[in-house]
């Protein structure tokens, strides 16, 4: 019996293509990294919470706007191009307000350098945070079905790298110079060498074979297969999923966890940065915090098809929530040495549950849908980080953490019930999930 399309593309044995696509997908997720760190490791020198806030809305419109039009009419590689095109456009405005600020100054708040930073900002978060679900969907679409969750780990995890070689920068830069300009410069430096390795590489990227197929261009559809079944096929013992799940069940589900994830990985790994310690110290923790996310992010690869996607994400969510009472503990006698310890413990629990996020996202959500699915999920947690950055200013320390703890527990409860009424999605193929 011939194989389906699909099945095609779950059986194909790992080529040169899948080496390209993942490499598209790693630098795309590292330009997100670097991109996503600017405003927080400039923020001592602008020290306005709104600075802050202002990718917010970026990251909204590019999580549902660029989704949305990848789903409906572009598909993932020319939304790719676009992307690109966001995010350069925005890094050559940093570089641009960072020449008119003057090397003999240091103040980027300044007009009208402040204002070429925000826009070079939000362009960037635009498109890097609008590349986001797409870069998912494609992974979940592209992937052999063998190494499909490890794909859909190991490349996100280099938004932790790229995160961490920005602050690593930032550091090491400011250090040196005693300047945010040398910083912000040298940041908009290590963008511009990313963003022309993405172009050379995904100019050679095939498109989404079941996007094609979704839109009924088969004949472009056989085309992409046969470059990445080019090696030929092998066998994989597909799971069946003997639960049905509502969309809104499946939603809800992932929005909570979202939230729980996202706002404890930025309060955490940047926010309590800002507000709670010096200039210097700034890049330094964020290092330190995204060094313990890449560290996990590499593990969580690993194991991520080696134990049921449910007890996985119950080991991420409760032992993160764990992992916040002994950092509780430490503000009523604070470390530096014990703290920089603890917060890469936690974001090792952190990165466990991204790691479950961006596995259930793009696989549990519809086919049609799928990239503007995962951007509506986003929505939320996009949406409650940014009224906690705003609300966690006044808090003390001790406060700031417990809110974390609280945040934490929340996702463990849903993964708990999750264990106990969700589905597990080892070796799943997106169409058994959808039926």
């Amino acid at each position: 019996m011939e194989k389906s399309i699909e099945r095609l593309i779950d059986t194909a044995k790992w080529t040169s293509i899948h080496s390209l696509m993942f490499a598209s997908l790693a630098i795309g997720y590292f330009m997100w990294g670097v991109i996503a760190s600017i405003a927080p490791l400039i923020y001592p020198n602008i020290n306005s919470v709104l600075f802050l806030l202002t990718p917010t809305f970026a990251t909204l419109a590019g999580n549902l706007i660029l989704s949305l039009f990848s789903d409906k009419k572009l598909g993932r590689k020319t939304t790719f191009f676009i992307t690109m095109s966001l995010y350069s456009v925005g890094t050559i405005l940093l570089v641009l307000a960072s020449v008119l600020a003057g090397f003999s100054t240091d103040n980027l708040a300044k007009f009208p350098s402040l204002i070429l930073i925000i826009l070079g900002i939000v362009l960037g978060i635009f498109g890097v945070e609008g590349e986001v679900p797409v870069m998912l969907s494609y992974t979940a679409e592209m992937m052999p079905l063998k190494y499909r969750d490890m794909m859909l780990v190991l490349a996100p995890n280099f938004d932790n790298i790229g995160a961490m070689v920005a602050a690593l920068v930032g550091y090491l830069t400011y250090s040196l110079s005693n300047s945010f300009i040398i910083e912000l410069l040298a940041l908009s430096v290590v963008a511009i060498l990313g963003i022309v390795t993405a172009v050379i590489i995904r100019l050679l990227l095939p498109e989404s074979v079941r996007w094609l197929a979704t839109k009924g261009d088969i004949n472009k559809a056989k085309i992409e297969a046969s470059k990445v079944v080019k090696d030929g096929t092998t066998e994989v013992k597909e799971v069946n999923v003997n639960k049905k799940l509502s969309l809104g069940s499946r939603y809800a589900f992932l929005a909570i966890i979202g939230l729980s994830q996202y706002l404890t990985y930025g309060l955490m790994a940047f926010v309590v940065a800002d507000y709670y310690f010096s200039s210097s110290q700034t890049p330094f923790i964020i290092f330190i915090a995204n060094l313990g996310a890449s560290i996990s992010g590499f593990i969580a690869a690993y194991i991520a098809n080696k134990i049921r996607t449910r007890i996985f994400a119950l080991i991420s969510y409760v032992g993160g929530s764990l992992s916040m009472i002994p950092i509780l503990y430490l503000t009523t006698n604070f470390n530096f040495a014990m703290f920089y310890s603890l917060l890469i413990v936690n974001m090792l629990f952190s990165e466990f549950g991204w790691a479950i996020r961006t596995i259930y996202e793009p696989v549990l959500m519809p086919k049609k849908l799928r990239a503007f699915m995962i951007g509506l999920i986003r929505l939320v947690p996009i949406t409650a980080y940014a009224i906690s950055t705003y609300v966690t200013q006044s808090f003390n320390l001790t406060n700031y953490i417990l809110y974390n703890t609280i945040l934490w527990l929340i996702g463990g409860i849903a993964t708990i019930i999750w264990y106990f009424k969700g589905i597990d999605t080892n070796y799943v193929s997106l169409e058994e999930v959808e039926r």
